[in-house]
């Protein structure tokens, strides 16, 4: 019989593997795998600066862990994206068997150690966001190793007749350091890892005094791998800095007048970002300079400076505006609504095949565990379940501070995870015996977590992000050349926004493409006239639209107007409009007078008649 039933465990793992390889695949296949946006860009084009030595002699912005591990790869392109996919999806499957054993030692059944393993493993979003070229699932998998050896650690510390594993607890202290490194979100749960060895070891006073020395082990080791990049960030740039400096502004955005509570709002638009740049630090180097003077120096301790006491002034100018954001992102803490970050989760769900009939989610996980904490208390280890509560509390606080977002508040769901192995107890018999004060207990607090989680309470459902999703495939299909789909997302945002600029530019871009690459004279014909319809709705112009709109003249036999608005290019882009420079080389008054080039021929043909 046991034989059978470890056959049916196998199977039914090898099964949630080869979910997750499919998902994988599909993902890999779509716009968004084969050309990462925002943050994932961000993070390529931070691995190959890098890889190049080219990282400015400047303190760090942000954690570069995950990018630096990506630079070991020593490739680039789609092939780096493609092997930072495979990174996320094996560190997925790490997690995922970390919240098994780490759940077996909680309720100390083997049942929970599959159950807790195989939800946290299917669990869509974080299967989402381990595609993803991000460091949040690098960083988790440091996180729950160094979270395991904590443990373990501290469990043999409890027994009379082992010896402590200080290497247990070294490499511990160390992997928690590193994931600070990776992701900062994850410094404020270390203040309770020093406390574990008092909690995990009981109350004995000969415990107690046992429990002292692993725990300034614990905190020094821990405090190693910050240390280390205050001596990079040093040797950088002669500051000493432990910490990345981006969080002063991002605290401020987080809580002043007008921020939502769920995700970061840009407020100040850029033409063009360079790649490896970050939006945000540029929006606050304008907004500090806009406030001090152009000319402003761009002194990191007196921005930070600047950045905390504009918050300090909001918040105290009026306190109750900030206690009433705080209620309301802990009500978005506990819906089950993954909101915005980069990309809007319900969107994307939809679009996976993979994703779209998964019926985990944030709100089942966080009233499994809670009901299981609860009811099934007397089967599981208390000491650990107060250590691992502590953490949780202390990374949610964190959350509340800054972002209610998918990505921010995702390390807590293998915690939650962990909590629903109890679930593997449950026997309907038990339930069916319920009677009295515990039914109505149970009743009433399904009832009121539902309401609580599944309500659209302060537009916690909030759907006017998907205007960001499409526009980001939009994008992602036209730097892939795929015009087709990049029309069809950048008509999709115009649905919603019609003055939407950038929409307007990858509309205008992609019928121009395809009216040159489509064979069909009908088609042709379609695109050509569409076209004149997006030029003149495209009020914001850069260089491409401009070679496109003088194209466009050209062939509608307006000569003139091609040649000014060609020129008009030239004048405001300068190399940037090169096409625009050969069309008035080709046209203008000063022909190339030798043999020509492949370039010249190949806009001879799109221009048509030249006299």
């Amino acid at each position: 019989m046991n034989t059978r039933l470890s056959f049916y465990k196998i199977i039914g793992l090898l099964a949630c593997l080869v979910y997750l390889a499919g998902f994988g695949f599909e993902y890999v296949l779509d716009p968004l795998g084969r050309s990462p946006v925002l943050d994932a860009n961000e993070n390529l084009a931070c691995a190959g600066l890098i890889a190049e030595g080219q990282l400015p002699d400047e303190p760090l912005y942000r954690a570069l862990l995950y990018p630096w591990v990506l630079s070991l790869f020593h490739v680039e392109g789609a092939f780096l994206t493609q092997l930072a996919t495979l990174l996320g999806v094996l560190c997925h499957c790490l997690n995922a068997f970390l919240v098994a054993v780490l759940a077996g030692r909680l309720w100390q059944n083997r049942s929970s150690v599959w159950l807790s393993g195989v939800l946290y493993l299917l669990y869509p979003v974080s299967m989402y966001f381990s595609v993803q070229v991000l460091d949040m699932t690098f960083a988790m998998t440091l996180f729950l190793v160094g979270l395991f050896c904590v443990v373990r650690g501290c469990e043999s510390v409890a027994g009379e007749r082992h010896r402590v594993r200080w290497i247990v607890c070294i490499i511990g202290g160390v992997l928690l350091g590193l994931s600070v490194l990776a992701r900062p979100n994850f410094l404020l749960p270390l203040f309770c890892v020093p406390l574990a060895p008092f909690i995990l070891c009981g109350a004995g006073q000969s415990q107690w005094r046992k429990a002292c020395l692993p725990a300034v082990v614990l905190l020094v080791s821990m405090l190693l791998p910050l240390l280390g990049q205050g001596c990079y960030n040093f040797s950088k740039s002669g500051v000493f800095r432990v910490l990345p400096w981006q969080g002063a502004y991002n605290l401020l955005t987080a809580n002043k007048t007008g921020a939502n509570g769920k995700f970061f709002k840009q407020s100040v638009w850029f033409d063009e970002v360079p790649s490896g740049k970050n939006p945000n630090r540029l929006e606050s180097e304008s907004l500090y300079r806009s406030a001090m003077g152009a000319d402003a120096d761009l002194d990191i301790d007196a921005m930070n400076h600047y950045w905390r006491e504009q918050l300090v002034q909001d918040v105290a100018g009026d306190p109750l505006r900030w206690f009433g954001l705080m209620g309301r992102k802990v009500v978005y803490l506990l819906n089950d609504w993954e909101q915005y970050n980069n990309l809007t989760y319900a969107y994307h769900k939809q679009r996976f095949s993979f994703l779209q009939y998964n019926p985990l989610g944030w709100g089942v996980l966080l009233i499994g565990a809670a009901s299981c904490c609860w009811f099934f208390r007397a089967s599981l280890n208390g000491r650990l379940l107060l250590f691992m509560a502590g953490v949780f509390a202390l990374y949610a606080a964190g959350v509340l501070l800054f972002y209610v977002s998918a990505r921010f508040r995702l390390p807590l769901v293998p915690l939650l995870a962990i909590g629903c192995g109890g679930l593997a107890q449950l026997r309907l018999v038990q339930l069916t015996a319920m009677r009295g004060r515990l039914a109505v207990l149970l009743s009433v607090f399904l009832i009121g977590a539902g309401v609580l989680v599944y309500g659209d309470w302060f537009e916690a459902r909030d759907r006017s992000s998907f205007i960001q999703d499409e526009l980001l495939l939009a994008s992602a299909s036209a730097r892939l050349m795929e015009d087709a789909a990049a029309l069809e997302y950048a008509q999709a945002v115009l649905v919603r926004d019609p003055l939407r600029r950038e929409a307007l530019t990858i509309q205008a871009t992609s019928l121009y493409n395809l009216w040159l690459t489509t064979e069909s004279a009908e088609l042709r014909a379609n695109y050509w006239q569409q076209l004149g319809v997006a030029l003149n709705a495209t009020k914001e112009q850069d260089a491409t639209i401009l070679f496109i709109a003088g194209v466009y003249a050209w062939r509608s036999d307006q000569p003139e107007r091609a040649l000014s608005t060609w020129r008009s290019g030239v004048d405001a882009f300068g190399v940037a409009a090169d096409s625009c420079s050969q069309a008035l080389l080709l046209v203008g008054e000063n022909r190339p007078t030798t043999q020509m080039t492949p370039e010249f021929e190949r806009l001879r043909m799109i221009l048509g008649h030249i006299e």
